[in-house]
């Protein structure tokens, strides 16, 4: 039954004068329905003026169908006036309404539906917007017909005791590369990568070129060949035959449909798994996001999804973001150009082979470089050169409190943006900030002339054989050194660059086993009490993730991008599902530190103030490598931190008692200054100050700590009338001054301070001490030397403090 009103642009309220069908009468399309009429004003006809008074005058309108059919009922009168267009003027019973249409026709009645809107605004097109089809975006429904095939479905995967599960492929299932070094090393037995790559399965695609080179004239270029390796996550095979069982498998990938149907052919030959539901980029319509309503448009509540990449389902309720698959190493995503940037974070463990991991660092830092010198960003901070030397780049750097950069060693993308925000750098991304949104012709030309930039440059540059190369030259150098010191195991290890033991389908089965056994569960409840709420995953999902790990509190240092808020963060969003309180600063509550392990990075970097801090302070807290997260992530529980855990020599964890009360003190002072006194008097002496860390506005005060606190270090040394003065002033007036200007400038305004030999000789044995004093002579003399950074930091702080004045 359809309803027929009056349009918004009727100048209402109108009059009906006459009606021209009544119940039971056959109508067809723009049959004229009514009559009415209304007030309007003109300017006089009659009048001379220059501006001429208006007069009212009646004015005809006519109302026609916008469909054919019967005509059900007449719910208006003669002379009855309609204020407004949400009356219901006529109901009409149609012979067919059309709801499932397929190439501009009528899939039921064979009607052509592709005719132009009228004046009513009406379209048959309009009552099939849902697309169900996986592989076809012709075929169409309207939302009545996607509800009544989901109640179905629904009620054929209980009575199956299913559950749907939608699998993204790119490092969730296998990792692809295009590098010709992956064929080569097959066909070579003895080459000591062989081992791993003799399972790697290859294909080929036919891809067109994006557009013809400038200038071009002639025919268009024809498609060329391009090699695709595929590495199956470890375990695949059997992860598919056991959660087929409990859940209806859907593959959505970004990728193009042809990739995803090669793909689909080698992890699923026989179709018994996926069959045809496979939703590619060219069919959902999105290129830069996925949507669940693509698949399943009205009812989400017995869906999962497995994804690498929680950004681009916007961290659905129902999303399980797995660790990235990394086999081939410095590759990442071959299809990363359709996605959002990540902009350097933190995306995976690290490399458990030290030598590997540092390699990898050196690609990374090489495809940054190569990257952001084709921007038009000025240069800000030092990044890690791959020789091991520092310089400009384009991009800023996430800084540690000693004002060492980082190595993004762990982070699993090949070519990472700014860690800030800003003017978007790629075109796509230009576009996108312009308002292309999806669907857009340009932004997909974009993307593909990307990619197809990638693919080339990585047939190219090789970059596996590179690395394997240089990993050659490591071995070889090392043959003497620190490599063959052991029983020759890690130095056998380090011929290959390739290495698999990747256990993650292994934990994710067990994590989507609970999954169905809750739902059914509260189903089986559910259908003895119907008062009680279906169940839904959406639910189940995010109720057993947060008693997994419940009571970790954890401080970042030194992992997040500079300038990134915290609340945006992949890592910080995915622990924060999970449970896990995530801080910034050295609260009592902190259970765990997170920060890089200095042993494993390209070039080693003393540990910032505040995993040192935490250390000193905190006597049970436990300072780990990323990878112990990771691992807690992975296999949803709280995992042993021993294998994690940091180890350096104690003077290397060395800070002295002074730069703790900067540290404290800066801290409470900054957290007043931006919110008003604390509900404690300080933070070395709160209770119970978990509420505390939810209640204060932890970004803006962590980025003015960090601010402050960047040229603290441990080496500070003035001369012995100053140091006492300054304490004296710090330890008595900084927590009385309201907005911390006392113990800023008392901090910034005294000349850099001498460590205290004796208190030093009381924490250190002598062998550490004499160490330590050492370095603080060395230390001394390059200050001496270059009084020319000495006042730059200077001017640097008396800019800070002119901005906390005013």
């Amino acid at each position: 039954m359809t309803p027929v009103s009056l349009s918004l642009s009727v100048p209402f309220p109108v009059t009906v004068t006459s009606i021209n069908f009544k119940e039971g009468d056959n109508v067809e399309r723009h049959a004229l329905l009514l009559k009415f009429k209304y007030w309007d004003y003109q300017d006089d006809p009659n009048s001379k003026d220059e501006n001429p008074q208006k007069i009212r005058v009646e004015r005809i309108g006519t109302l026609e169908s916008p469909v054919e059919g019967r005509v059900a009922s007449v719910d208006i009168h003669v002379n009855e006036e309609v204020a407004h267009s949400g009356m219901e003027l006529f109901q009409i019973d149609e012979p067919c309404a059309h709801t499932v249409q397929y190439g501009g026709l009528c899939a039921l009645c064979g009607k052509s539906v592709e005719d132009e809107k009228d004046y009513t605004g009406f379209s048959y097109e309009d009552r099939a917007t849902i697309a169900m089809s996986h592989d076809n975006t012709g075929l169409r429904i309207s939302l009545e017909e996607a509800t009544k095939i989901e109640q179905t479905a629904t009620s054929r995967l209980a009575e199956a005791r299913k559950l749907i599960l939608v699998v993204d492929l790119d490092q969730t299932v296998i990792h692809a590369t295009v590098d010709p070094t992956v064929g080569e090393w097959q066909q070579d037995r003895s080459n000591p990568n062989y081992p791993f790559v003799a399972d790697v399965r290859s294909f080929f695609l036919e891809e067109e070129e994006p557009q013809a080179p400038p200038g071009w004239t002639g025919p268009r270029p024809g498609p060329t060949k391009c090699w695709y390796y595929v590495k199956l996550r470890p375990g695949l095979e059997t992860f598919l035959k056991n959660i087929s069982k409990l859940y209806e498998l859907h593959i959505y990938t970004m990728a193009t449909r042809n990739y995803a149907l090669a793909i689909s052919n080698i992890i699923d030959p026989t179709g018994e798994y996926f069959g045809d539901r496979i939703l590619s980029r060219d069919e959902s319509g999105l290129l830069t996001h996925k949507n669940l309503k693509r698949l399943f448009p009205v009812d989400q509540s017995m869906v999962a999804i497995i994804d690498d990449r929680g950004d681009v389902w916007q961290w659905e309720a129902n999303l399980v973001k797995v660790v990235p698959y990394d086999f081939f190493v410095g590759i990442g995503d071959i299809n990363l150009s359709f996605l959002p940037k990540k902009n350097g974070q933190l995306l995976g463990p690290s490399k458990k082979r030290k030598a590997i991991a540092r390699l990898e660092a050196v690609a990374e830092a090489e495809a940054e470089a190569g990257q952001d010198n084709e921007t038009d960003l000025e240069p800000t901070e030092k990044t890690i050169k791959p020789d091991g030397t520092t310089g400009s780049d384009t991009y800023e750097t996430a800084e540690t409190q000693d004002g060492n950069s980082p190595s993004d060693s762990e982070s699993r993308s090949p070519s990472p943006s700014s860690g800030v925000e800003s003017v978007p750098s790629s075109p796509v991304d230009r576009i996108l900030l312009l308002g292309g949104g999806e669907n857009n012709q340009d932004l997909l030309v974009e993307q593909l002339k990307i990619r197809s930039k990638m693919v080339e440059q990585q047939q190219h540059d090789r970059p596996l054989a590179k690395l394997q190369h240089d990993l050659d030259k490591v071995t070889h150098s090392d043959h003497e050194g620190a490599l063959s010191d052991s029983d020759g195991k890690e130095d056998e290890e380090n011929d290959h660059l390739l290495y698999d033991d990747d256990k993650e389908l292994v934990y994710l089965e067990t994590a989507l086993e609970k999954f169905h056994t809750e739902y059914y569960r509260l189903l089986g409840l559910f259908n003895k009490n119907q008062t009680l709420e279906r169940p839904d995953l959406t639910h189940i999902i995010p109720r057993l993730k947060k008693q997994c790990l419940q009571g970790l509190v954890v401080l970042f240092s030194g992992i997040l991008p500079l300038g990134m808020n915290v609340d945006d963060a992949d890592i910080v969003i995915w622990c924060r599902q999970f449970g896990i309180k995530v801080v910034t600063e050295v609260y009592p509550e902190v259970t765990h530190v997170v920060c890089r392990d200095p042993n494993a990075l390209l070039m080693k970097t003393g540990l910032t103030l505040k995993v040192r801090v935490a250390k000193r302070t905190l006597p049970e807290v436990k300072v780990v490598s990323p990878d112990w997260l990771f691992a807690c992530l992975s296999q949803w529980k709280i995992v042993s931190s021993d294998e994690y855990e940091i180890s350096l020599p104690d003077s290397d964890w060395y800070v002295s008692e002074t730069d703790v009360k900067k540290y404290q003190n800066a801290f409470d002072a900054q957290l007043k200054r931006l919110n008003g006194p604390p509900k404690t008097a300080s933070m070395s002496g709160r209770s119970n100050s978990l509420g505390s860390i939810e209640e204060y506005d932890l970004n803006e005060a962590s980025d003015e700590v960090d601010d402050f606190l960047a040229g603290i270090s441990d080496d500070d040394d003035s001369n012995d009338d100053e140091d006492d003065d300054d304490d004296e002033d710090m330890d008595g007036n900084s927590a009385t001054n309201s907005n911390g200007m006392l113990f800023v400038k008392t901090l910034y305004g005294a000349k850099k301070r001498k460590a205290d030999d004796d208190s030093l000789s009381e924490e250190a044995d002598d062998e550490d001490t004499s160490r330590i004093a050492s370095s603080h002579t060395k230390k001394a003399k390059i200050d001496d030397g270059d009084g020319k950074d000495l006042d730059d930091l200077e001017q640097e702080l008396l800019d800070e403090l002119d901005h906390l004045s005013d």
